[in-house]
């Protein structure tokens, strides 16, 4: 069905049309199609042939992979104004190779391929925004990749908590579980980590959402 939502609200918060004017804006909203999704269904799923554009308007998505022995790995997790679907938007032979997962109930806006080509052909900065988005998180993928087959358990949490800390409080988004995921670990492996960070007065637990991170730099301490 047709988007009706605010189109200032549904793309003015993607990095790929936040740069445009209003009135190109309105022009892509009057593109957009509008879908609700319910907690734990799949927007698409790998082996699936994507060729729209998934953007999140409310809620939360995760996108994960599984590898060979069916474990997963999370990639990462879309709240408003984030994307989903590029890569294969612009290999139309390519099989997708992850899940897209909501969370917590979301309405997503959806931008087909041939919408987003014209728009590209038209307006070349989305092109050059689009090559700068993939350039990102191709480094992100990179590093997240490193990390979990160099560092040990101690020092991927203890990089997590420093990336994602709020000067001095950690406020988890994710749940444990989604958290482990993430660095490659068994949930029982980070909560011993949480525990032991505890016991060495990195941090301190306030809440099992909260905690008070005690040190200045713990780039530092890896």
């Amino acid at each position: 069905m047709k988007c009706h939502l605010n189109y200032e609200l549904c793309v003015q918060k993607v990095p790929i049309f936040n740069h445009l004017d209003k009135e190109t804006m309105q022009l892509i909203f009057n593109r957009i199609m509008h879908r609700t999704f319910a907690k734990k269904e799949h927007i698409y799923l790998a082996g699936d042939i994507i060729d729209s554009l998934y953007v999140v308007h409310k809620g939360r998505v995760r996108i994960y992979k599984l590898n060979e022995n069916g474990e997963e790995q999370l990639i990462r997790i879309l709240s408003h104004g984030d994307y989903t679907g590029e890569i294969s938007l612009f290999n139309p032979s390519l099989h997708n190779t992850s899940y897209a997962e909501v969370i917590e109930d979301a309405e997503i806006c959806i931008i087909q391929r041939e919408d987003i080509y014209q728009l590209m052909h038209t307006y070349p900065s989305i092109s050059i925004t689009f090559i700068e988005t993939f350039a990102k998180r191709l480094s992100e993928s990179e590093t997240q990749t490193t990390n979990i087959s160099l560092l040990d358990s101690r020092s991927k949490l203890m990089m997590y908590i420093e990336n994602y800390r709020e000067g001095n409080m950690l406020n988890l988004s994710l749940t444990k579980k989604h958290i482990a995921s993430y660095l490659s670990m068994q949930p029982e492996t980070l909560n011993r980590t949480f525990n032991k960070l505890e016991e060495e007065q990195i941090i301190k637990k306030i809440n099992h959402k909260t905690y008070r991170i005690l040190q200045e730099n713990l780039n530092k301490l890896i």
